[in-house]
This record gives C-alpha cells, structure tokens and sequence, in this order.
C-alpha cells in the first residue's frame, strides 16, 4: 500500500505542476523485457522519489516507471505503443504507450499528462481520465489489492479445507 500512497501523492503533484509520468504496477504478467529496457532503482516508493525519476530534467523522466512487489523496481523503461487507430488523437505517445502496456500485459498503467496535467488510468486497452487524488487512490486500491473473504462464509457453513466424505 506504501506504493500506492506514494505513487497517488506524486502523481497529484505532478498533475498540478504539468509534469508528465508514465507509471507501470506489474501484475501477474512479468515485466521483464520491459524493465531490461531501463535502469534498475531498486527504491522503497516516496513521492520525492517519484517526482525526481520524473522531473524534465532527469535523465530517466523520459521513459516509465515499472512497480514491482511494491518497490520502484526500474525507471526509463520503454513501453510499446498501441497499434490501434481507434486511440483520440488528442493523446500523445505516453499515453499511446500506456494504451499498447496494457494490452500486452495485464498492467495497471497510471498517466498524468504534461499538456494538461490530467490523470489517467489504464486497464486491458482502456483508458480512464480525469482521476483526482481520491478516485485514483480507490481505483488502484481496486485493481491491485485483492479483497480479504468474507467472515459470512464461516457463518454459513462453508469450510473450504473439509471435503465430505461419499
């Protein structure tokens, strides 16, 4: 959850100050070739260090960032773009690369746009716009954690570890 905090807290300042970032959670689907495409950070997430891989400046501002088990694992990593023609023409290359991630992976993208400092998420080829630090905060806590059970389930007589006999 730590990244999480870290990553919405960034990416809320970089909204207000126009900073562009691409930001990768890898999920199930390993993220390797893309990460060989960067440079290893190996960095326990805080919106200073958020800020600074994105600042203009930076050499590593240019390209994503990759989430791994909850660490800023790498940074100036390049994403593939979409191919599809269907994408506005409004959206630039990150957020064409944002697009083509996650439709090869099953990424949770975040974008924040350098044009208009808007936020965007990106899910399966979808992208969702205009996020503020709350909506954001519940739609990553959404794709990224998974939901504890149920205490109903003990309730109603389910135990998934006993098997009935024949």
């Amino acid at each position: 959850r730590r990244a999480v905090n870290a990553v919405v807290e960034a990416a809320a300042a970089m909204s207000r100050q126009k900073t562009g970032a691409l930001i990768v959670f890898e999920r199930e689907t390993k993220l390797g070739d893309i990460i060989d495409t960067g440079t290893i950070v190996d960095a326990v997430p805080s919106v200073p260090i958020i800020c600074n891989i994105f600042f203009n400046k930076a050499p590593l501002h240019d390209g994503a960032m990759i989430i791994r088990d909850g660490m800023v694992h790498a940074a100036g990593c390049i994403l593939p773009l979409t191919k599809s023609n269907r994408v506005s023409i409004e959206l630039g290359t990150r957020h064409r690369a944002a697009i083509g991630m996650s439709e090869n992976s099953d990424a949770v993208v975040v974008v924040v746009s350098e044009e208009t400092g808007q936020i965007s998420v990106v899910v399966n080829g979808v992208i969702t716009r205009n996020y503020t630090r709350e909506t954001l905060r519940g739609a990553l806590e959404n794709y990224l954690f998974v939901p504890e059970p149920e205490q109903t389930d003990r309730r109603q007589g389910k135990f998934p570890s006993i098997r009935r006999g024949k």
